[in-house]
């Protein structure tokens, strides 16, 4: 992991003069007065950074157009597309060093919070409880439980959510059917069907390649499903430390491992390539985001037109356990004016009629429960799950950390390195992020 972690190391310090260089304009506390109500936010500009590309891009220009031109107090937004959210990321860090800044970011719950300790967003709570122009109990009622919390940190509201997916399992029907099975509830059925997959291939499959079990993706979130669901946990009960090292994720590596030796899985080697073998009637599962459904079904239907579903990912205890996480939207520090119209595109962008029209467009579940009765039967399904959802780490440092995973997972499942050492050394390595937030 040395060349990582020097990379890694880098975008740490970024971070370390961050939090220097914006102490003295750190967020003051608001939560005296109503600074929504008390600023005038018309004709102010809103520059918005955001990672959708292609039709859900355009579906969030469609939005910001609609609000640009009903708002009444002729505020602008304009979205810019900055690439991925490793992009974004940096461009964030670098943007605290002096150079150009949005006043709305899109961020992770850890991304969020290594800002907010650099004092570079704002808590959004004095505007949520704004009487004038914050967010209402039956609001607030109306989100999904636990939804608004995920970006609360020590008290401070760091961003809002306007969406938010989950990892599911995607399995062939008529192929289970075949093998005279079901879904699988645990991983030892999970092992013992993608094994018998390679044995015996699904009658309607297409295309070429071996059957298998399983194609998954290096994948921070892929990963962290899996230790969730066999009752792990990614850090302490205090999050102040990693627990890389417990037995839920060596045996998720272990097992992952053997299912690699007997070639029951490989990995992703190009883009999509699960979703491909799954749709070809080669691969029996995928394990892939909740947002990926509409893909899903164009591509089966294009392949070998199977009767396929969704499913909670495997488990080990009573119930489900789901990792839920999606992007939310953070106000920059800039004027009070600017901070104000871009907390009312926020609130904006989470209300129902706009959540409906998001959902539909992005694929992503809605925040509000008034949408979900117009969900698709897939989407239900998986929706249904959402009070099983466990966020991952929202700490500062937690990026390079995923990255870390990446490595680790590679190194056991197809090196067949020994899951206890890397894991320990993963474990030291990830605590180190840590230690420029504390």
């Amino acid at each position: 992991m040395k060349v990582l972690w020097k990379r890694i190391t880098l975008i740490a310090t970024l971070g370390v003069i961050g939090v220097l260089g914006l102490q003295g304009c750190a967020p003051s506390d608001e939560g005296s007065h109503d600074p929504a109500a008390a600023v005038d936010p018309a004709g102010q500009q809103v520059l918005f950074w955001y990672t959708h590309g292609g039709e859900r891009e355009q579906a969030m220009l469609d939005l910001i157009d609609l609000f640009n031109i009903s708002n009444p107090h002729g505020i602008q937004v304009t979205g810019e597309h900055v690439g991925t959210h490793a992009d974004l990321y940096e461009k964030i860090l670098l943007g605290m060093q002096g150079g150009p800044m949005p006043q709305i970011v899109e961020a992770y719950q850890n991304q969020a919070q290594a800002y907010y300790k650099s004092g570079a967003i704002v808590d959004l709570t004095p505007y949520m409880n704004s009487t004038l122009r914050g967010l209402t109990q039956s609001d607030r009622d109306d989100f999904v439980p636990g939804f608004i919390e995920q970006d609360n940190v020590d008290g401070a509201q760091t961003a809002l959510l306007p969406n938010r997916s989950m990892e599911i399992l995607y399995y062939n029907q008529d192929w289970l059917a075949e093998l005279g099975a079901e879904a699988p509830g645990d991983w030892n059925q999970f092992g013992e069907l993608a094994r018998l997959a390679t044995q015996k291939p699904f009658s309607g499959a297409t295309g070429d390649g071996a059957s298998l079990g399983l194609l998954l993706e290096r994948d921070a979130s892929r990963w962290a499903a899996i230790i969730y669901s066999m009752g792990g946990e990614l850090m302490n009960e205090n999050a102040s430390a990693y627990s890389f090292s417990s037995a839920a994720a060596t045996t998720s590596l272990e097992m992952l491992h053997g299912l690699h030796a007997d070639g029951a899985l490989r990995f992703v080697e190009a883009k999509e390539d699960d979703r491909q073998a799954f749709a070809e009637g080669r691969a029996l599962f995928a394990l892939r985001s909740s947002s990926a459904v509409p893909q899903f079904a164009s591509a089966v239907d294009a392949g070998a037109d199977f009767s396929w579903s969704v499913a909670a990912v495997p488990y080990s205890g009573q119930h489900p356990v789901q990792n839920v996480y999606g992007a939310s939207l953070a106000v920059t520090k800039s004027t009070d004016a600017q901070q104000v119209a871009s907390w009312l595109f926020v609130r904006w962008l989470t209300q129902p009629e706009q959540q409906d029209r998001w959902a539909k467009a992005s694929s992503y579940f809605p925040v509000r429960r008034s949408v979900a009765h117009r969900l698709g039967p897939y989407f239900r399904a998986a929706y249904n799950l959402l009070e099983y959802g466990r966020p991952e780490p929202a700490v500062g440092g937690y990026e390079p950390v995923r990255a870390l995973m990446v490595e680790a997972m590679v190194d056991v499942i197809a090196e067949g390195e020994d899951a206890a050492d890397v894991l320990k050394q993963l474990e030291t390595e990830a605590n180190k992020t840590l230690k420029p937030y504390r």
